[in-house]
């Protein structure tokens, strides 16, 4: 297995941490602040080394998404590997909703295979290790409201939703 490598950066929205190894981005972490974005990359943080210059194609992307290619999120290659089935599959759902749109749980629930299940693509997304790539803040309640977004608030998530269609929260 090779060396984990990471690199921590601020965005538009906040500070983004992230955590790579061979098999693709193993994390994304969007937080308020550096403390926020350490603390929350935890354990998969200590046997990292930090390596900028490590993340050329993930770093590219994001900073496409911020300046207005809501698509480039698309390109950044997952390590999903270690996921429970129903979470993958409700990650992977997650990201073929188009930027600009958002989709309620309960969609979320019944593409990734299990119609009944929209409380556990709640919690996928809760668990969402990939923020902004695995797009959760697309993921809204059936009555049309923004629920919770750990990756910096509901704030954060508005604002996301604002970036990719301006017209979506007016």
């Amino acid at each position: 297995m090779s060396q984990a490598r990471y690199h921590i950066f601020e965005s538009p929205v906040g500070w983004v941490g992230m955590i790579r190894e061979t098999g693709g981005l193993k994390r994304l972490s969007l937080k308020p602040t550096v403390e926020e974005v350490l603390e929350d990359m935890g354990e998969d943080l200590r046997s990292a080394v930090d390596d900028p210059g490590g993340f050329g194609d993930e770093a590219g992307c994001l900073e496409r998404y911020f300046e207005g290619d809501a698509t480039a999120l698309g390109e950044i290659e997952l390590d999903l590997g270690a996921a429970p089935p129903f979470f993958a599959a409700a990650w992977e759902a997650c990201r073929r909703i188009p930027p600009g749109e958002t989709r309620s749980y309960q969609w979320l629930a019944a593409e990734a295979g299990n119609p009944r299940a929209a409380r556990a693509a709640g919690q996928a997304m809760a668990r969402n290790r990939w923020a902004l790539v695995i797009p959760c803040h697309r993921v809204i309640g059936s009555d049309g409201d923004l629920h919770g977004y750990g990756a910096g608030g509901l704030r954060v998530k508005a604002r996301l939703l604002e970036m990719e269609n301006p017209s979506l929260l007016s």
